[in-house]
């Protein structure tokens, strides 16, 4: 009786362990397609953080000129301000609440 289970639970140990070992190396690979998407943003997301950036100085600075009473400033402040966005002197542009 003990010998007619011994193939049975063999098989059943062997299937257990190929599973095992076919998820472990699909993980693995997924792992390093991962890594590699990350690294291929890495460079768009630092020139889009350059671009806000720079778009956060201008708006700054046109915040700055508009309140030192530059008309066309406040004319784009006036109009940014109607499309809920609201700029400030020395901060980055964010949307109204």
């Amino acid at each position: 009786m003990m010998r007619s289970l011994e193939l049975p639970v063999a098989l059943v140990a062997v299937g257990l362990f190929l599973g095992v070992a076919f998820q472990t190396v699909e993980l693995a690979r997924e792992a390093q397609n991962l890594v590699a998407i990350a690294k291929s943003q890495e460079g768009p997301l630092e020139e889009a953080t350059r671009l806000k950036q720079a778009t956060d100085s201008l708006a700054g600075d046109v915040a700055e000129l508009a309140q030192q009473g530059d008309a066309n400033a406040k004319q784009v402040v006036d109009e940014l301000a109607r499309q809920n966005v609201q700029l400030r002197a020395g901060a980055p542009a964010e949307p109204a609440k």
